[in-house]
């Protein structure tokens, strides 16, 4: 307030000097020559093919429902998928080995998957990381290559073609244009954790170039646990003109991990880094080879963009599973896999009816081919084949998608999907007991999308949709080794998981607030349950005829105090205090069924909180505490009879994170070091039985870490 008189005063005086400068002037017509003046100014470079995050964050304007950018400059570890991700609305997370990532959900959809998720639609650059089937594997990304992640909720996700009840997660890797032009760094901590990584980055005229290695090790913290991974990941681009771009993708995995196994609750209980023994004198392990390479144009020009993506991958798995000779099970299995696949949108901003307009339209198309072979587990070694098979699927996917504005500030979002997918399973072993298992099945499915955004101001914004989702099972749904003695590899079809959403909710900032709320209510029909045994075994999965989830989706940063000790200078903030919450509800239930009621669905933990206080400094210092809570017990049976308990999980950071120079942090996670199950396995009932499906998280953990980028 003070500073309006100023302004009037000031704006007096110039008033007054200019009708006293015009007494002055003798009056004339010819025209007053002004001197020239030049301004040079320097645009930031910036990828087409690999947006920055603040273009991201504009598509808070088209987009009617749950949507969060995830930067991976978050002080602390950034080594794994559950560091980039902790704190994000509506994604829940498991974990079987603390190292990455195993189980990821979004609104209930995939969470009972086995080791390779299903029912969020993973992709790099807009490029689909699926495997043909719509399963995904996690670990073959490195987390530090990636810039942020654009997690998309539910049907929000229309714009990438991904068909599940969950949504999508793009991941937007480094580029020469913002990657450090070298950098180095190195990560240790508890149970044996050592990472080091180094890479490159840089701009020579039209191109520019990023390119990291990586590397870990682990112990692990309970006993059979140990893990090697060895991960490069590269991206070359070309900028042909100022509207056209190309990026070429490199990506090269190789894994070697032992599995420790499921324990009963109370062996976790009692010694949470125990293995479980079969897993010991089976040596249980997974060991894989993946190459991926993939090309994206991009053109960009007055409202008119174009996206076009081809990509091709091949994987080698070696996995040691659990076999009895009275009860096949998957043994030792070998599985090399190919998938190739396309991707083609076009977005036009030109107006409709003098009113603003955003139109997208694409197509996503991929096939992957897998052949595999079973032995039984002779204490870790081959022993004979008990199955042989080949796998073709096929998954393509038409969208269009078109938001228009009635007025200045409110808009309708309509959209429509048709999807085409194609399940050939081929059995070569042909067991007597099982019979020929062959199968050819085609699904077909049509999403339709509508939804409503008014936009308060730039930032504010209320959102309202409904929408459809359709998911095809995949073979890891319908093949699994049949019940009893003698038996080999059983296909059961199962009918595709159909559901109808409606969402509302807000996001937006005001003064020391901001804020992501959104709620939602899905009516499911034929959903694709996965049922573990009790010895933690994946039996395949079930059509359950009808199901509801339903959810809150909440997120809020308040700014508590700033210019502490720090003042504002030159524009640039001061220190702060800062705590960020997050909140979601998994509230998912059967509908009437026959056999389990209106149980909840087992395995799905229900309240999830999540809470970041922190101080930081301009010279990039910062410190503060975090707790993850599991506010309520939750079942890990459908007939609700067994729960996982509840935990809560303190932790610390403190650090120095810069762009350039030293950055350092350490970190202690679960400081009571709490006993709780990061993870569970699923299964119809606990009754009578001490079920082993339960994977203890990691317990008391330190980590440091120091890099350095110049």
């Amino acid at each position: 307030m003070c500073r309006r008189p100023f302004i009037f005063v000031l704006a007096g005086q110039l008033f007054a000097a200019g009708l006293l400068q015009a007494a002055d002037v003798m009056p004339t017509n010819a025209p007053t020559v002004l001197p020239t003046i030049t301004v040079i100014g320097h645009m930031k470079q910036e990828s087409l093919t690999s947006p920055s995050p603040e273009k991201a964050d504009e598509q808070k304007q088209q987009i009617p429902g749950g949507f969060t950018v995830k930067s991976n400059t978050e002080q602390g570890r950034t080594s794994n998928f559950q560091d980039l991700l902790e704190g994000t609305p509506g994604v829940t997370l498991q974990t079987e080995n603390g190292v990455e990532v195993s189980k990821i959900s979004i609104r209930g959809s995939g969470i009972n998957s086995a080791d390779e998720p299903l029912g969020v639609e993973v992709l790099l650059d807009g490029i689909s990381f699926q495997q043909g089937d719509g399963e995904v594997i996690m670990e073959d990304l490195d987390v530090s290559t990636l810039q942020y992640a654009e997690i998309y909720r539910g049907a929000n996700a229309f714009q990438f073609g991904a068909l599940t009840l969950g949504g999508a997660i793009n991941l937007v890797p480094y580029t020469g244009y913002t990657a450090a032009p070298y950098q180095v760094s190195l990560e240790a901590g508890s149970y044996g954790f050592l990472r080091g990584q180094t890479s490159v980055g840089g701009v020579d005229g039209p191109v520019d170039y990023y390119a990291s290695v990586m590397g870990r090790y682990r112990d692990g913290y309970r006993d059979h646990s140990r893990e090697n991974t060895e991960l490069l990941f590269s991206d070359v681009g070309y900028k042909i003109d100022d509207n056209l771009e190309n990026r070429f993708y490199l990506t090269v995995d190789h894994e070697n991990r032992l599995l420790p196994g499921a324990l009963t609750k109370q062996q976790m209980n009692q010694d949470p880094t125990a293995a479980d023994p079969d897993a010991v004198d089976q040596d249980f392990n997974k060991r894989w080879t993946y190459f991926r390479f993939a090309d994206k144009v991009s053109y960009a020009k007055g409202g008119q963009q174009l996206d076009a993506g081809l990509y091709w991958w091949h994987r080698e798995i070696q996995k040691n599973d659990f076999f009895a000779t009275n009860d096949f099970q998957a043994g030792i299995q070998d599985f090399i896999g190919d998938n190739v696949g396309i991707n083609a949108d076009a977005i036009s901003h030109d107006d409709v009816f003098g009113e603003r307009n955003l139109f997208t339209a694409g197509l996503i198309a991929s096939t992957e081919r897998e052949a595999d072979h079973n032995w039984a587990n002779e204490d870790g070694d081959k022993g004979p084949i008990i199955a042989r098979d080949v796998e073709l699927s096929v998954n393509t996917v038409l969208y269009a998608q078109n938001q228009h504005y009635l007025t200045e500030k409110f808009s309708a979002v309509t959209g429509v999907q048709l999807a085409y997918a194609v399940r050939k399973f081929t059995d070569l072993f042909n067991n007597t007991l099982s019979g020929n298992q062959s199968g050819d099945l085609n699904f077909y499915g049509v999403n339709p999308k509508a939804g409503l955004i008014y936009e308060f101001n730039d930032k504010d914004q209320a959102f309202l949709n409904f929408s459809g989702s359709w998911q095809p099972p995949s073979f890891d749904n319908m093949v699994n080794f049949g019940d009893g003695p003698g038996g080999s590899l059983e296909l059961t079809p199962l009918e595709p998981q159909r559901a109808w959403t409606v969402e509302t909710g807000t996001r937006g900032e005001r003064g020391r607030f901001d804020w992501d709320l959104a709620l939602y209510y899905s009516w499911v029909h034929n959903e694709l349950l996965d049922v573990f045994d009790a010895l933690g075994n994946d039996r395949g999965d079930v059509n359950i005829n009808h199901s509801y989830h339903e959810g809150i989706e909440a997120g809020l940063g308040i700014e508590l105090l700033k210019s502490i000790f720090a003042k504002e200078k030159d524009g640039k903030p001061g220190d702060q205090l800062k705590l960020e919450q997050t909140y979601t509800l998994n509230d998912f239930h059967f509908q009437n069924d026959p056999v389990n009621h209106n149980n909840r669905l087992g395995g799905i933990p229900i309240h999830l909180y999540e809470a970041d206080l922190q101080y930081e400094m301009p010279n990039g210092f910062y410190a503060g505490p975090n707790v993850k809570c599991n506010l309520t017990p939750y079942p890990v049976d459908q007939a609700n009879t067994l729960n996982a308990d509840s935990y809560v999980l303190l932790g610390f950071k403190i650090g120095v994170e810069r762009a350039k120079g030293f950055s350092i942090f350490f970190q202690a996670v679960n400081l009571t070091d709490q006993r709780y199950a990061s993870a569970v396995d699923p299964i119809p009932n606990a009754t009578g039985s001490a079920p082993q499906v339960f994977h203890p998280g990691d317990g008391r953990s330190f980590y440091g870490g120091v890099s350095y980028a110049w």
